[in-house]
């Protein structure tokens, strides 16, 4: 194993402003003479993450992660020690000698070296296809139709991916790219079945993915023939450089943006995507063809509180939005949802109605809470007894996503005013559900103490209760619950008694 010399290390480091090169994605503040934030290595609600430019060094408080500009490179970026001095080394202008320290770590850090710069030719030849080639001419009438002019094409390097195997092995012998890498890389596909390579990408439209650095690591390529039977649109597959749970199209141009602003914007697609920044809204990303992961959250979370989500208005779309709900808010950030009308997707709605009118709908953009109540109620009749009971159960799993004891509190009381319930019983909704799913979970229950007298509404059935609300407040409920003929049902929920006291006309709002 070689060495590089310590007055060499030492030298790249003291090049290197920790605070700015960590600051590129983490959102720090100044707190006295060192920097703080939330630690991009746990998930955490106060910052107990500290940079100190008096040390050149980073470390958490809450998880111990701590070491230097190589250490936080190695860790966050998923580099080695070399490739990780050579980075800093290179934008520092210092001249390090190569030297092979591990014979494995040298052959990994070649082959991420190589799939990236094959990424990077490949992607301005793909772009140099659209611009000039012939083969292109569909794909450039497409990028017409959707308003995306020759400038907006080449600020984000779209490009076109022709469907000959023969172009692309002419275009790979140039750079004397060997198939195995191509393969490995994503670019070539391998087909048991005729023992053979095929070009991945054939005839698409080529929009680049890029890592937080701007490096090109992989490709969302859009189907241009109409009557192909295959997926519309086609992502890179999971290599060395590349993992789509990872990565937000747009992220690099869109970070200091995001951080400045203090919220993101994120549609569902590419063109959604470029089409929103060209519009004067350049802190928008787009997932990759998959749903909102852990590690997306945790990327937005370091860089903004608050996360407005502009997806389509239908029902994939609403879904789509809930589903993303449900991975955000436990990071503490505030979701917004941004209505767009029926028919509309951003890119649609800037085109007709103008960045204006962009900026009017994420300005009213609404709490998700809100947005999914109101919804709800649009395509539901909840002045209606059933429907008022189904949806307060269904509505108990979104609350339930709040890690945050004072979010969840103030989510609870939103809800039972919209709904007109007692918080008490969607309080008691939520633990329900706490309880049952540490139960599935295999949690053992403490040992309980000796029980304090209990309240008699404490021993009550939580959906008795709901029902024996909804009975005493509303005449036309009763009237509904005495006809379903259902006695022997409800009878057997648990402490039913009260319910059917209720039903028997103990206690009856029609006398009131």
């Amino acid at each position: 194993m070689a060495r590089i010399p310590e007055e060499t290390l030492q030298q790249v480091l003291a090049a290197t402003n920790i605070v700015d090169l960590i600051g590129r994605s983490v959102k720090l503040r100044r707190a006295g003479s060192n920097y703080v934030g939330l630690c991009p290595f746990h998930n955490e609600k106060s910052p107990s993450f500290n940079v100190r430019p008096s040390t050149n060094s980073y470390h958490c408080f809450g998880c111990g992660a701590s070491g230097t500009a190589f250490r936080w490179l190695m860790e966050h970026e998923g580099l080695t020690f070399m490739e990780a001095v050579r980075r800093l080394a290179e934008a520092a202008g210092i001249r390090i000698q190569e030297e092979v320290w591990d014979a494995n770590a040298e052959a990994a850090a070649k082959q991420r070296a190589l799939m990236l710069k094959a990424h990077k030719e490949i992607a301005a030849w793909y772009h140099n296809l659209l611009l000039r080639s012939p083969l292109a001419a569909p794909a450039r009438e497409y990028l017409k139709g959707r308003g995306i002019s020759s400038d907006i094409a080449k600020r984000w390097e779209i490009g076109y991916a022709p469907a000959s195997l023969e172009l692309l092995r002419q275009w790979a012998a140039s750079f004397k790219f060997g198939r195995d890498l191509l393969v490995e890389a994503g670019l070539l596909g391998w087909s048991e079945e005729d023992n053979a390579v095929y070009p991945r990408f054939r005839h698409r439209l080529m929009f680049p993915i890029r890592n937080e650095n701007g490096e090109v690591i992989g490709f969302s390529g859009r189907l241009l023939d109409p009557e192909a039977k295959t997926a519309k649109y086609l992502n890179t597959s999971d290599t060395p450089i590349f993992n789509k749970s990872r990565v937000l199209f747009g992220f690099d141009k869109a970070r200091r943006f995001i951080s400045k602003a203090g919220q993101a914007i994120v549609c569902e697609g590419q063109i959604d995507t470029i089409m929103v920044h060209e519009a004067g809204f350049p802190n928008v990303v787009a997932g990759q063809g998959t749903a909102f992961t852990e590690y997306h959250a945790q990327a937005l979370k370091r860089q903004a509180d608050e996360v407005v989500l502009c997806y389509d208005s239908d029902n994939s779309g609403q879904d789509a939005v809930t589903k993303a709900f449900r991975i955000l808010a436990p990071h503490g950030l505030i979701v917004k949802v941004a209505a767009l009308p029926a028919g509309d997707d951003p890119d649609t709605f800037i085109r007709n109605r103008g960045p204006e009118a962009f900026a009017e709908l994420l300005k009213n953009a609404r709490d998700f809470l809100d947005h999914h109540l109101t919804a709800a109620g649009a395509r539901r009749d909840l002045t209606e007894m059933r429907e008022r009971v189904r949806f307060a159960r269904e509505v108990v799993d979104l609350l339930r996503v709040f890690d945050s004891p004072l979010a969840r509190q103030t989510a609870i009381q939103r809800v039972a005013r919209s709904l007109d319930l007692p918080e008490d019983i969607l309080l008691g909704l939520v633990k329900d559900a706490d309880a049952e799913e540490k139960k599935k979970a295999g949690y053992k229950k403490d040992k309980e103490a000796a029980p304090a007298p209990a309240d008699p509404l404490a021993t009550q059935d939580k959906t008795s209760l709901l029902l024996c609300h909804l009975a005493l407040v509303d005449a036309e409920v009763l009237v509904w619950l005495r006809g379903t003929g259902m006695e022997h049902i409800l009878s057997e929920l648990p402490g039913s008694e009260m319910l059917a006291r209720v039903w028997q006309g103990a206690f009856d709002p029609l006398d009131a």
